[in-house]
């Protein structure tokens, strides 16, 4: 077991549970370590410090002590902010849940997320923070995630001919998009709509700091999320609660 003392490093808090009396456990997607869960000490005191720069969607610069493999330890923290329109919003709160979710199973307790990709989870929260649609954007992190959960769907041109445009669909089996003059080398093909074909191309490259605005027909985003979820289920097979919860969000609407 080593403990590196005096650490400084960026995180956001992902959720915090209540341990004992007056204590917590702080979990924390950190830049430099990773996923890692602080012992927070009298943190249900009035008096401690921490309690509010240590609440869920709140991230910044915090000093500790990182546990290769027990508990890690904050003791002060700076420029903390809050995405306060997540915090108070279920449905912003879902997908963001969801989000972090998927990003706490990419990258496990044992490695560091690199740079780019604390920051593109940072920026996905701040899209959502902004009231952009957060079902898209949440649809294109699961899309930007799957190269870290090992699967690299190609989106740019027919896995078979190589061709750019035209129609196409999805094959799952192939591995990526498929042209109309090769829809019979996969006869379960998803038969995707275009448009939605269209939208998957686009969030496999799309910039996330360029989106302004966001305009997409919920029978359109309806067939995104199932194709996205297809995907997911064949490649990864992940089973998570904030995606029921999502789910059971979605049902109350019809």
């Amino acid at each position: 077991m080593t403990i590196k003392k005096n650490q400084s490093f960026n995180g956001l808090v992902i959720k915090v549970k209540r341990y004992k009396e007056n204590d917590a456990l702080v979990y924390m997607i950190t830049e430099q370590f990773g996923l890692k869960t602080f012992y927070i000490r009298g943190f249900g005191k009035s008096k401690s410090k921490l309690t509010g720069t240590l609440m869920p969607f709140s991230y910044g610069e915090y000093l500790g002590s990182i546990n290769d493999n027990g508990f890690s330890y904050v003791t002060s923290s700076n420029e903390v902010h809050e995405f306060k329109n997540i915090v108070f919003d279920i449905e912003k709160n879902a997908y963001a849940a969801f989000i972090i979710d998927l990003f706490s199973h990419a990258f496990d307790q044992s490695t560091n997320i690199e740079k780019e990709w604390f920051e593109y989870l940072k920026i996905a929260l701040e899209l959502i923070n902004k009231n952009l649609d957060y079902q898209i954007i949440t649809n294109i992190v699961q899309i930007k995630l799957l190269e870290v959960f090992g699967v690299k769907p190609n989106f740019k041109s027919c896995v078979i001919g190589g061709e750019t445009s035209g129609e196409f669909d999805f094959s799952i089996v192939l591995g990526g998009i498929i042209c109309s003059r090769h829809f019979i080398n996969d006869p379960n093909r998803i038969h995707a709509g275009q448009k939605v074909i269209y939208y998957l191309r686009l969030f496999s490259n799309i910039d996330l700091k360029k989106i302004n605005t966001i305009d997409v027909k919920q029978s359109t985003k309806n067939q995104i999320q199932h194709v996205i979820d297809l995907i997911y289920d064949d490649n990864i097979g992940l089973n998570l609660k904030s995606k029921k919860f999502i789910e059971k969000l979605n049902s109350y609407k019809s």
